[in-house]
């Protein structure tokens, strides 16, 4: 009488007996996985036991990023605007939604009164708004107005010479 054993877990079992704990299919000789002592088919230790990807909610099982207090397949992890994945730069975040640099900018970020692009990093605050250094110029003739007295006109500034005040005066 020759008499099939299956040794794991610490135990010896008939193959019938050693099955998932979750699906009760027999295992065999199939991978499984141990959890508080009890034996699990891939497939159901995954998907009980695994993290979850925040895009698709399906088991992580190999490489993930953790961010933003969630866990994602690597391949999920990409800016909720454009789609593309983060490169060297990271990604920036605006409730609870990962964004590229470019985007999250052009989204969230104060607009410059002169070309009303993002305003990235140095900036003037005049007229009730922000300005990029290089934008902030006299709106009739473009000379630089940084440093210098200016008037406003429709909530741009304008150099004395145009409006045709002498400075000197």
């Amino acid at each position: 009488m020759c008499v099939q054993v299956i040794t794991a877990l610490g135990r010896t079992w008939h193959p019938e007996h050693f099955t998932c704990a979750h699906c009760n299919q027999e295992l065999g000789t199939r991978n499984f996985f141990e959890r508080d002592g009890r034996p699990y088919c891939e497939p159901d230790y995954h998907n009980l036991f695994s993290p979850r990807c925040a895009y698709c909610n399906g088991p992580i099982l190999d490489k993930c990023v953790t961010a933003l207090e969630k866990t994602w397949h690597t391949e999920h992890f990409f800016c909720a605007q454009c789609g593309q994945q983060f490169g060297e730069e990271g990604f920036h975040e605006r409730d609870g939604k990962p964004y590229c640099r470019n985007d999250y900018f052009d989204m969230f970020a104060p607009k410059c009164g002169g070309c009303n692009k993002p305003i990235m990093e140095n900036y003037i605050s005049a007229l009730n708004t922000q300005w990029h250094p290089d934008c902030f110029v006299c709106r009739d003739c473009q000379k630089a107005v940084k440093g210098k007295s200016f008037y406003a006109m429709e909530g741009k500034p304008v150099c004395p010479v145009c409006v045709g005040v002498d400075e000197d005066e």
